[in-house]
Parts: C-alpha cells; sequence; structure tokens
C-alpha cells in the first residue's frame, strides 16, 4: 500500500518539474523529498526519474505514476467530503432561502421539531435553491416560486408584501397604496440582505435612487436619523419594523407580493414531515 504523503509528493513534483520548487509548496526540505521519492520508486519496483548530474526529471513511467497519482489524491479528497458532508446532514440540517423573513418563522419550527440537531441557514436565488437541495447542500429550502420538479416535494407557506415606509409630510403619504412608478426620482433606502426583493427593487428603482444598506445597524440609524422612505413589508411590520410616526404603504403591482414555499426531496418527505405539519398548522393559525 503506497502511502499519500508519497503520492502528494510526486503530484508536486510533476506540477513544479524541480524538487526545490515541490519541496517549498510541501514545506518540507529537499532531501526530504528526494528521500521520499526514492522510497516511492522502491515500492513501485521501477524507475520514475531521468537522474543526470544534480537534475531529476519524470521519465515516463513517472509522468503515468504522476497522473494516476493526481487520479487518486482526486478520489481521496473526495471521499473525505462526502464522508464528511455525510457526517454533517446527520447533525445539521441545512436551509436555504430566498429572503429572510420566512426563516425567521420557519426556525423556531426546526429547532421544536429537529431536537438535537444544528441548524444552518443562507440566501440565495430559487434556482441555486433547488440545485443545492438537489446536490443535499441543503435539505430544505424556502422558494418563492412552487417547483414544477417532481423530484420534490413542496408545501405553500405565508406570504408577504412589499410596503413603503414614508415620513407624514411627504408627498405621496396621502396615497392609500402606491406602485412602484409612483416613486420614480425618490431615493429609498433598502436593506442589501433581503435576497430576491433585492432584484425586484433594482428592476423598478433607478441605481442612483436606491441607497443600499448592507449593515443592519446603519439601515436603523439612517431610519432614525433621517426622513428618507424606506422598503418595508407587511411581515416585517408585524415584527414590530413599522414606525408610528411614519406612513406604511402597500405597494399594488403584482410582483410586490411573494407566495413562499418550503421544499425538501421527495425521498426527505418523510424525515421532515413534522415540520411540514408544523409548518400547515402555522399557515392555519396566520390567516
Amino acid at each position: 500500500m503506497i502511502e499519500i504523503y508519497l503520492l502528494e509528493q510526486l503530484a508536486a513534483f510533476a506540477r513544479h518539474g524541480t524538487l526545490l520548487a515541490a519541496a517549498d509548496e510541501l514545506h518540507i526540505s529537499q532531501p526530504a523529498l528526494s528521500r521520499s521519492m526514492k522510497k516511492l520508486e522502491e515500492q513501485l519496483g521501477v524507475s520514475l526519474f531521468h537522474r543526470e548530474n544534480s537534475k531529476i526529471s519524470l521519465n515516463e513511467t513517472g509522468k503515468l505514476a504522476a497522473e494516476y497519482a493526481e487520479k487518486v489524491l482526486a478520489a481521496d479528497r473526495d471521499m473525505i467530503d462526502r464522508v464528511l458532508s455525510f457526517d454533517r446532514q446527520l447533525r445539521t440540517v441545512s436551509v436555504g432561502t430566498c429572503t429572510p423573513f420566512p426563516m425567521w418563522e420557519v426556525m423556531p419550527i426546526l429547532q421544536e421539531r429537529m431536537i438535537g440537531m444544528a441548524i444552518t441557514s443562507e440566501i440565495a436565488p430559487d434556482d441555486r435553491l433547488i440545485s443545492g437541495l438537489k446536490s443535499k447542500l441543503y435539505q430544505l429550502v424556502i422558494l418563492h416560486q412552487p417547483p414544477e420538479d417532481k423530484e420534490l416535494f413542496c408545501q405553500r407557506f405565508l406570504e408577504e408584501r412589499l410596503y413603503v415606509t414614508l415620513p407624514q409630510n411627504h408627498p405621496l403619504a396621502k396615497r392609500e397604496s402606491l406602485r412602484f412608478a409612483d416613486l420614480a426620482g425618490n431615493s429609498i433606502l433598502v436593506s442589501g440582505n433581503i435576497g430576491f426583493w433585492m432584484e425586484l427593487c433594482k428592476r423598478h428603482i433607478a441605481p442612483s435612487h436606491l441607497l443600499v444598506q448592507n449593515s443592519v445597524e446603519a439601515m436603523g440609524e439612517l431610519v432614525e436619523a433621517s426622513s428618507l422612505p424606506f422598503f418595508n413589508s407587511d411581515r416585517m411590520m408585524e415584527r414590530g419594523y413599522d414606525h408610528p410616526e411614519r406612513v406604511s404603504l402597500p405597494l399594488e403591482d403584482d410582483d410586490a407580493r411573494a407566495v413562499y414555499y418550503i421544499a425538501c426531496l421527495s425521498q426527505d418527505k418523510k424525515r421532515f414531515g413534522s415540520v411540514f405539519s408544523a409548518v400547515r398548522e402555522a399557515v392555519l393559525r396566520k390567516r
């Protein structure tokens, strides 16, 4: 059995072409690398190098051995990644979501139903969420479009509607509702960590008028210290992000409303059955 470190060293030599450069990459001495290459030749029972004066280079057999060494190392890395990923899946539920709000609603359900499991989440577009679910990067995803893939089990979740919060003396504040077109020419604050809502805002609002804040603290400070309008939502206001001294108006555009869907692989439906049951109960309570 050839030890992995010998193959790593052979592959490094093949990449660099000199003992010195390969030894530098491997953080070992040149004599130590030279001894390793001799040991590898002894184990294989063949010569791998042309040796001329103080220089060595791979012979044809050595080049073939280096190619196989790269394949073995790739297989070794793949095995490690797969084993670690599998073990992590046994102890972790990774959730991908298209925007933050629905994850806030799902997190307590997961913590209650998946006792002893670590729960991680990240925001990504719907297409990446679906591909991540299929590759098992995620075990659950929250989408804003119903997936048509038969490999997925999907359940309707909650809805969210985009609002604009304005100072009471703003020219638009007397309206009952707005459309994106009404906001033309207005500078508007928007949080940078809102997933697909950001792309929606960018489609409707000129970049020069969209004041994106990636820091929650900075966003809060600007809201308090300025009279700038900012994007909000009915769900955010339910969570206390309303401002009594300001006016919050709904946007009437069709794409300013979102319906969320929670999905998993069909083969994992039983595993997450209690989660989906709790989600159904949450939907009924919200109605």
